[in-house]
């Protein structure tokens, strides 16, 4: 009976451990629901930020109780305006700077799920999916920030692979000391101090475009037509060119910064229309 039970329990582990690698994408029986948990909970519970009033009266005075977590409510509402108008703002300037013919619909869209369960993954969950246009391949940002593209677009919920993940790969700009755009390609490097870092390779300086300082924007290339140019990826926090051919190796702190707000916003680039 303690073989079996042995064997049972063997068994499980493996299939956990295998279902990231045979399921990268996660799996919808499972994801789908807990999303579904995540927005619910995330719309039903007050933020950190929340204002709560001081009470004028008895704790248990039900009125004032009422009145509280309306004022609470109100606030929260409050609060998240300015973060999509401010995010709106920015993403506009982007936009504009990249000459697009056509600005794609832009969906605001909340984090459920800011962390991935998943080992070895880096994901974020946002509460809209198929049913609001979103697909496979639509790029999301923060503001003027690129986080990363959808990955798995289900009902309700989509997943979306960030910038960070080892999967992701992306053509960037590193601009230069003379604001010269050299192209080059981002990928994960690895974590420093528990930080994700980004690796930018095959950038080439050619005479008379200047150096790439440390503190160098690396922005979105315009390669593909589904990620807007000039979105900001990160920071250059290290050069290196140990073979001296003027094709550095770059280190990169990513832009993103989940911690700091929950609104995120999804380009459907699938079903662009003219807006200003």
């Amino acid at each position: 009976m303690r073989l079996r039970k042995r064997h049972a329990w063997g068994a499980v582990l493996i299939v956990l451990f295998a279902l990231p690698v045979l399921k990268p994408d996660g799996v919808a029986l499972v994801e789908e629901p807990t999303g579904a948990f995540y927005g619910w909970f995330s719309e039903s519970t007050p933020s950190a930020g929340a204002f709560i009033p001081p009470s004028t009266a008895r704790d248990d005075d039900p009125r004032i109780r009422a009145l509280e977590q309306e004022n609470r409510s109100m606030w929260n509402e409050h609060l998240r305006r300015q973060e999509t108008l401010r995010q709106r703002g920015e993403l506009l300037t982007v936009l504009e700077r990249s000459e697009l013919t056509r600005l794609p619909r832009a969906v605001i869209a909340s984090v459920v799920r800011a962390h991935d369960p998943v080992p070895g993954r880096r994901s974020v969950l946002i509460n809209r999916g198929a049913a609001d246009g979103v697909r496979v391949g639509d790029t999301v940002v923060m503001g003027g920030t690129y986080l990363g593209r959808v990955r798995a677009a289900r009902a309700s919920t989509a997943l979306v692979q960030l910038v960070t993940d080892p999967r992701s790969r992306l053509e960037v700009f590193v601009r230069t000391s003379k604001g010269e755009l050299l192209r080059g390609y981002a990928k994960r490097r690895g974590a420093h101090d528990g930080e994700d870092r980004l690796e930018v390779e095959f950038v080439s300086l050619e005479p008379g475009v200047g150096i790439i300082p440390v503190g160098a924007p690396v922005l979105t290339a315009n390669a593909d037509e589904r990620v807007p140019a000039h979105l900001l990826v990160g920071l250059v926090s290290a050069v290196d060119d140990p073979d001296l051919d003027r094709m550095p190796v770059l280190s990169v702190r990513p832009a993103l910064g989940l911690d700091h707000a929950t609104e995120v916003i999804v380009l459907l680039t699938s079903d662009p229309q003219v807006a200003r």
